[in-house]
């Protein structure tokens, strides 16, 4: 590791100068960071045929910059920023939707009692569990069970469930 420590002292201003070259402003620590590892793949690449180390370090600091350019490039033109504004705007329709699944819910109570009405809105509709419908109207959890099953029986017979 105290090779590439040295190495690394030895090229910071090539990799400076690359940067520069390319005319880099943003985000400058993280094109160094891109810099110091292309040059750590260089020195694992390197071969006495390819050259002097340093215009071969250069060529793959400076390709691998490059493509790192390209990269966010890319990345900006087809990634579109999204307002916040856009974010917080309601569906319009959502209210509307509701509004029918309430009216829908409500056709099925014409032939129903009233506590199993009761138990079908405060169910679907309110959201109750069993033991908060039964604390609702002071009856026991049973007696809210027993709406539950026969309000189901009536729906499944006018339905024609079997």
């Amino acid at each position: 590791m105290d090779g590439f420590t040295s190495l690394s002292e030895q090229f910071t201003p090539m990799i400076h100068h690359v940067i520069r070259s390319l005319s880099i402003y943003k985000n400058k620590e993280d094109f160094f960071q891109i810099g110091l590892i292309a040059l750590w793949e260089a020195q694992g690449k390197y071969k006495e045929a390819n050259g002097q180390f340093s215009n071969f370090a250069y060529t793959v600091i400076k390709g691998r910059i490059i493509n790192e350019l390209k990269r966010l490039h890319k990345y900006d033109t087809h990634i579109q920023p999204v307002d916040a504004a856009v974010l917080e705007i309601e569906d319009p329709f959502s209210m509307h939707t509701e509004a029918l699944v309430t009216e829908n819910l409500l056709a099925y109570t014409e032939n129903l009692t009233l506590n199993q009405q009761r138990w079908l809105i405060f169910t679907f509709i309110g959201n109750k569990n069993q033991n908060e419908i039964a604390n609702t109207f002071n009856v026991s959890i049973a007696a809210v069970k027993s709406w539950r099953k026969t309000t189901l029986l009536k729906l499944r017979k006018g339905m024609d469930i079997p």
